[in-house]
């Protein structure tokens, strides 16, 4: 079970709730793993003790505080096993627009045990409505232009595929995926 102050939004399978100390094990063993974390980041490197992985889990613990509502990065917990599968996130991009806002992106990862089982997909349809309810306006989703699950997942939400952009949020090319929330009602998602 879920203490109130600790869940963030349920799915049909999962919980998705505030990360716990007690989730340091399952943060480095997702972490410590070259075929997760090579998507992660523009200069990516894995976990290799625990202290990382409670030092991680107390900054993600903190980005609402620090950004405000809508955003954090959360984990993903199957209802029916307890197993955290992953993680699903709302999170500025790096940079800001002209306007000097932030736009916000989704994002997901999950152990590799976890993965092929839809997680992600329901996750970030999750997080997506949950943006969505909290205010925000667009959401998109940024990521290796190889990272074909990823893609798989991005279009299975519903968002609209951008292509490619070019050293705009992070080093290197991004592949580009977007929505609104009238968009995924428009593409029965919602």
């Amino acid at each position: 079970m879920i203490a109130p102050d600790e869940l963030v939004f349920e799915t049909e399978r999962t919980w998705v709730r505030q990360w716990r100390e007690s989730d340091a094990d399952r943060v480095l063993d997702i972490n410590s793993r070259w075929d997760v974390v090579r998507w992660l980041d523009d200069d990516p490197t894995v976990m290799t003790h625990r202290d990382e992985a409670v030092d991680r889990i107390a900054s993600w613990r903190g980005i609402r505080e620090r950004l405000g509502e809508p955003c954090g990065q959360w984990a993903v917990q199957d209802r029916a096993t307890g197993v955290t599968v992953g993680c699903v996130l709302l999170v500025p991009l790096p940079t800001l627009n002209r306007d000097g806002t932030r736009e916000i992106q989704v994002g997901w990862h999950l152990h590799p045990d976890s993965t092929g089982r839809g997680y992600a997909r329901e996750a970030a349809t999750g997080a997506l409505a949950y943006g969505f309810a909290h205010g925000l306006t667009e959401i998109r989703a940024l990521m290796y232009t190889d990272n074909d699950p990823s893609v798989k997942v991005a279009l299975a939400i519903g968002m609209d595929d951008l292509g490619v952009a070019t050293d705009q949020w992070y080093a290197g090319d991004s592949r580009v995926f977007w929505t609104t929330a009238d968009s995924l009602v428009r593409a029965g998602v919602r």
